[in-house]
């Protein structure tokens, strides 16, 4: 299964991109070190943060952390469906962000597939979608994800 996993997560990278400063776009990240649940969010806002990069200073640290905030955590023992979590957000602009991830996609399925091989592995034990952006231009996604072994995954992505 570990292999199987670690070709997974390689896809993700390969097909969203890792670390990054980019800003718009998507990237994926991953813990260096065990994180337990309690540490989740601030993990992801460090990624967060990482991948908005210069303009996290630029533009103000209170413009993209006001709107940052938890829209779905998977319930324990549901079946995971990463796609139909993401196609069920109620907030509208972040549910509009979601659907790009993979309907604007270079290769629609390979992203859709490489989403679910991840997050919808049994290897997650705690998924969480956050909202991303800064309210004004740029909105977005981050989902957030806690392994078996407690590594931590954040898949941003932010778009204008």
């Amino acid at each position: 299964m570990a292999n199987n996993w670690n070709e997974s997560i390689n896809r993700l990278i390969r097909v969203f991109g890792g670390e990054s400063e980019s800003t718009l776009g998507a990237s994926v990240f991953q813990s260096p070190s065990r994180v337990t649940s309690a540490e989740l969010e601030s993990f992801a806002l460090s990624c967060y943060k990482h991948f908005v990069g210069k303009s996290w200073e630029a533009f103000g640290e209170e413009n993209w952390s006001r709107p940052w905030a938890l829209l779905h955590q998977r319930p324990h023992g549901s079946v995971p469906n990463i796609l139909q979590e993401i196609s069920s957000l109620s907030d509208p602009a972040t549910a509009l962000a979601a659907s790009q991830l993979t309907e604007n996609h270079d290769s629609p399925v390979e992203a859709a597939e490489a989403l679910q091989a991840v997050f919808d592995s049994p290897e997650i034990q705690e998924l969480r979608l956050y909202r991303a952006g800064d309210f004004e231009a740029i909105t977005g996604l981050a989902i957030v994800a806690l392994n078996q072994s407690n590594g931590a995954m954040v898949l941003v992505f932010l778009m204008d």
